[in-house]
C-alpha cells in the first residue's frame, strides 16, 4: 500500500486551555477532516467556555521562529490565524509574509471572546487592517467584527447585504461575513462577497447551542477544504456543513458535543 501525504495546514492563534476555541479547536478540525495541523502560538491563555482569566502574550523573537520552524520546512497548503492580539505581532507576522506570502489564508478577525474578553488589543486594529487582511484569501468576520472594520452599526439584514460589498471594496479581497447576530426566518445566514458574487449560504438556525469556539472551527475547516484542493466557495459551504454536524452529532470529538449533549451537573 502507497503511503500518501495529508495536505499540511496551519493556524496563527491563541491557545485556549479549555480546549473549545483557539489552537486546540484549530488542530482538532485539521485532523478530523484529514490534513496535517500545525500551528504558531501568539498568545497562552487561561480560559474555558464561560470566561477567559488570564493571557500571557508571546514574545515577537519565539513567534518568528515558529513561523519559520513551521513555514520553512512544511509545504503549508493553507493556514489560517485567529487570535493575534497586538500590534507588535501583527507587525512580526506581517513582515515575514511580504517577503514570503502565505497561500490560501483564511483571517479570522478575532476581537473579543463569546465571554467579552477583549482579544485583540485596541491599538492593533489598524495593524491588522494594514498587514493581515491584504494577504488574505477570505475574511470571516461576525456581525461586531465587521462593525469595528468598517467603523459602523449594523442593525437590520439590509445593511448587512451593504456592509460585506463595503468590506470588500475597503479592503480588496473576499469577505464572508457571518449571520449568527441576524438569523433570517429561522435560518443562520452567511454573506460570501468577492467583488462579482454575493452568495447567501444557509443553515438551520439551532436554539440553545453554545456558540464557544464556533468562529474558530469553521475558519479551520475552511482552511482544511480549501488545503484539500477544494474552490473557496464549496470550501465555505462544506465548512458550514461540518459546523452544523458539530452541533447535532453528539459522536464527534470536540468540545461543542460535550456543552451541547452533556447535563450541566457534570
Amino acid at each position: 500500500m502507497t503511503a500518501v501525504a495529508l495536505p499540511v495546514t496551519t493556524t496563527i492563534a491563541g491557545s485556549d486551555s479549555g480546549g473549545g476555541a483557539g489552537i486546540q479547536a484549530d488542530l482538532k478540525t485539521f485532523s478530523h477532516l484529514n490534513t496535517f495541523g500545525t500551528s504558531v502560538l501568539t498568545c497562552v491563555t487561561a480560559q474555558n467556555p464561560t470566561e477567559v482569566t488570564g493571557i500571557q502574550e508571546i514574545s515577537t523573537e519565539l513567534l518568528l521562529s515558529q513561523i519559520k520552524a513551521v513555514f520553512e520546512w512544511f509545504p503549508v497548503a493553507s493556514c489560517k490565524t485567529g487570535m493575534l492580539f497586538s500590534t507588535e505581532l501583527i507587525k512580526t507576522l506581517g513582515e515575514y509574509w511580504k517577503e514570503q506570502p502565505p497561500a490560501n489564508l483564511v483571517v479570522d478577525p478575532v476581537m473579543v471572546a463569546t465571554s467579552g474578553a477583549r482579544l485583540l488589543q485596541v491599538d492593533a486594529i489598524e495593524a491588522l487592517k494594514e498587514h493581515i487582511l491584504p494577504h488574505a484569501t477570505i475574511v470571516t468576520p461576525n456581525l461586531p467584527e465587521a462593525e469595528i472594520l468598517l467603523g459602523k452599526k449594523i442593525s437590520l439584514w439590509e445593511d448587512s447585504l451593504k456592509a460585506v460589498e463595503e468590506l470588500y471594496q475597503w479592503y480588496s479581497v473576499p469577505f464572508l461575513l457571518k449571520g449568527g447576530h441576524l438569523p433570517q426566518e429561522r435560518k443562520s445566514v452567511d454573506l460570501f462577497y468577492d467583488g462579482s458574487r454575493l452568495i447567501e449560504i444557509k443553515t438551520d438556525w439551532l436554539d440553545e447551542v453554545n456558540t464557544h469556539g464556533t468562529g474558530c472551527t469553521l475558519s479551520a475547516a475552511i482552511v482544511a477544504y480549501l488545503a484539500s484542493g477544494s474552490e473557496l466557495v464549496e470550501s465555505i459551504q462544506m465548512a458550514k456543513q461540518y459546523l452544523q454536524q458539530t452541533f447535532l452529532n453528539p459522536v464527534q470529538i470536540n468540545e461543542q458535543s460535550f456543552l451541547n449533549h452533556t447535563p450541566t451537573s457534570v
